[in-house]
């Protein structure tokens, strides 16, 4: 089990539901997107999010416009986003802190870096961090469309960190699978979706009030 995040040098951190506990808003921001479609289609659109909630919205807006029928021309994936934008983003910014996390990351230390992966989009995640008053506690941020396996090795690469030396903190299988990808240690903060990780026996924890 881990029991130090200092020992990191190099920490990627999601956002939604590993720093603030705003997965379930953007899970309602989608279902309110397609007020008039079928409750299992509805139901197909929260299991899919749920479960793949690393992918951006960039792909996942488009899929979920095709299983309600509507042709996700470019302009009317541009109108949902949009509309998408304006549910999530003060939802996001108000929502609760995951336990914790506000101390840990006032603790980073001097050898440490801190990198942000997220499938928000590059400039609402910075919008976001700039308004929670911690933009510059991060070496670096990458929002969508920059995939995390990308992000991670252009780290690894750029800040010149060993593997061992680095860990992705994530509550998703698209986080697990950037981690594994890319050969660096994986971190789960389960959340009340946890069936999705109902057979993951590795590291794994509800919050971050034991690395106070």
């Amino acid at each position: 089990m881990i029991k130090n995040l200092q020992e990191y040098k190099l920490i990627f951190w999601d956002f939604d539901g590993v720093i603030k506990d705003s997965v379930e808003v953007k899970t309602d921001a989608y279902l309110s997107l397609f007020p008039n479609a079928p409750k299992e289609v509805l139901a197909k659109i929260k299991s899919h999010h749920l479960e793949y909630g690393g992918i951006s919205r960039l792909e996942k807006i488009p899929l979920y416009l095709e299983w309600v029928g509507v042709q996700p021309t470019n302009q009317v994936v541009s109108e949902y986003l949009d509309r998408f934008a304006n549910l999530v983003v003060l939802k996001v910014i108000s929502s609760p802190w995951v336990p914790g996390v506000e101390q840990v990351l006032e603790r980073k230390q001097y050898h440490q870096r801190f990198v942000i992966v997220t499938g928000t989009p590059q400039s609402e995640i910075e919008e976001i961090l700039v308004q929670l008053q911690i933009y510059s506690i991060f070496d670096n941020i990458f929002g969508a469309p920059t995939q995390k396996s990308k992000a991670i090795k252009w780290a690894l690469q750029n800040y010149k960190i060993k593997m061992e030396d680095s860990i992705l903190i994530g509550d998703s299988k698209t986080d697990l699978f950037a981690a594994e990808e890319t050969g660096i240690q994986f971190l789960l903060r389960e959340t009340d979706n946890g069936e999705i990780f109902s057979h993951y026996s590795g590291n794994k924890i509800k919050d971050f009030i034991g690395f106070i």
